[in-house]
């Protein structure tokens, strides 16, 4: 759990970032015209240009959520309860700033 008393727990947080993720991948897709596809299958969203592959998953063992990157390699996103957010441990990057980044950076 997150947050006693709260009933919220890490799959529920992880889930809703996905959801969003993905929602944030198919404006940014959108608006620039671009032909991105962005998959879900609830745990994992894949994120594709038919080259270039990037991934985005939940692992429920360590409460994490991890990116695959061509650019970064491989990135591990904790939720800090404090700030209602997901964060890079080693370099406090937040998930949502650092996603919208990197696909740009390597989808334009």
């Amino acid at each position: 759990m997150v947050d006693k008393g709260s009933g919220v727990s890490y799959l529920d947080l992880a889930r809703g970032a996905l959801d969003s993720l993905v929602s944030m991948v198919e404006e940014i897709s959108s608006s620039a015209g671009s032909s991105l596809s962005c998959d879900s299958n609830g745990d994992v969203v894949e994120i594709s240009d038919g080259d270039s592959d990037y991934l985005i998953s939940f692992h429920a063992q360590t409460q994490q959520i991890w990116v695959a990157s061509p650019v970064s390699g491989s990135v591990r996103f904790v939720y800090d309860a404090d700030q209602g957010l997901w964060c890079d441990q080693r370099s406090g990057r937040e998930l949502f700033a650092f996603v919208r980044q990197e696909i740009c950076e390597i989808f334009s």
